[in-house]
């Protein structure tokens, strides 16, 4: 199993998707694949009053960073201002689990002027002008990935500060 014991990131440990994609490539991959199956996944904020909030988005994973963008003035946008801690789960593909259902929790940072332009540049589709776009880069403190594997249920996790963990449930 692969480690990311040593690296720490600006956000209490949290590491952006580069450093996570560095520190354990196979799972990484797995979990992108999970996430690139579909356009859209499962993001829970936190609202104002303390309750989960959860709204479908796209979550691309390109240029060594996760992205959420969102309309700057959606409800969404201003959990994360207030409050940067997320979930993001991507849809399972089917009821056996055989690729996985991936989840990644962590803090969203909003985007500098440069990543806009980076970000805009590789969109799947041309974006004309972003002045409505609150956008986010994400820095990750739990990804985990489960999957079904014959009789058992497999859970990949990893963490900055603990590396890499499977367990294996009959």
């Amino acid at each position: 199993m692969d480690s990311g014991g040593d690296l720490m990131g600006a956000h209490g440990g949290d590491v952006d998707w580069g450093a996570f994609a560095a520190a354990s490539p196979e799972l990484a991959a797995r979990i992108q694949k999970r996430f690139e199956s579909h356009l859209h996944a499962v993001m829970a904020t936190i609202r104002a009053d303390g309750a989960p909030r959860m709204s479908g988005m796209e979550a691309p994973i390109r240029d060594g960073h996760l992205w959420l963008g969102m309309d700057r003035n959606s409800r969404k946008a201003a959990d994360l201002y207030r409050d940067p801690r997320f979930g993001l789960h991507s849809a399972p593909e089917s009821g056996e689990l055989k690729a996985g259902d991936a989840r990644i929790e962590g803090t969203a940072v909003p985007a500098d002027a440069n990543q806009l332009e980076t970000f805009m540049r590789g969109h799947h589709h041309e974006i004309d002008d972003a002045t409505p776009m609150a956008l986010f880069t994400v820095r990750i403190a739990h990804a985990v990935l489960v999957r079904v594997d014959g009789q058992q249920l497999v859970v990949e996790t990893w963490t900055p500060a603990g590396g890499l963990t499977e367990r294996r449930l009959s």
